[in-house]
C-alpha cells in the first residue's frame, strides 16, 4: 500500500471546518481506517464520531468547491460557475411558483444554500 495519504489534498479546504482544523480532522478520520491502524471493534465503538467526521470533511470540500449550494446547473458562455448556480436556483423558484411570504420545507441534504437564495430572490 502506498504511504501517500488519500486525503491529504484536503489540508487547504476550509468551509464549516475552519482551514487550521482540517488537517487535524481529516487524521482523526483516517485513524478509523485499517490501513492508519485503525479495525472494525474501533469504528463500530465511534460510529458517530466517525460519521460526523466525514460529513464535516465532505461539507468542507463541497463548501470549497460550489459555495453554500451543493448542486449543479448548466453554464451559458461567459458565466460563471456561481452565476449558473443561482440562475437555476432562481429558475426552480419560479417554475415552482413560489411567492413572497410562502413557507417552504427544505428536505434536501446540503447546508440549506438553494433555499437561502431562494428567499433572497423571492
Amino acid at each position: 500500500m502506498s504511504n501517500s495519504r488519500p486525503l491529504s489534498f484536503v489540508t487547504n479546504v476550509g468551509g464549516r471546518i475552519q482551514k487550521e482544523e482540517v488537517k487535524s480532522a481529516m487524521e482523526q478520520y483516517e485513524k478509523f481506517h485499517d490501513c492508519y491502524g485503525g479495525n472494525e471493534e474501533t469504528r463500530k465503538a465511534n460510529a458517530a464520531d466517525l460519521s460526523k467526521k466525514y460529513y464535516d470533511l465532505v461539507t468542507s470540500f463541497y463548501e470549497y468547491g460550489w459555495g453554500d449550494s451543493f448542486h449543479f446547473a448548466n453554464r451559458y458562455k461567459g458565466e460563471t460557475l456561481r452565476e449558473s448556480i443561482k440562475r437555476y436556483e432562481h429558475f426552480l423558484a419560479l417554475q415552482l411558483g413560489l411567492k413572497r411570504g410562502m413557507k417552504v420545507l427544505d428536505v434536501g441534504c446540503g447546508i440549506g444554500g438553494p433555499l437561502r437564495e431562494i428567499a433572497r430572490f423571492r
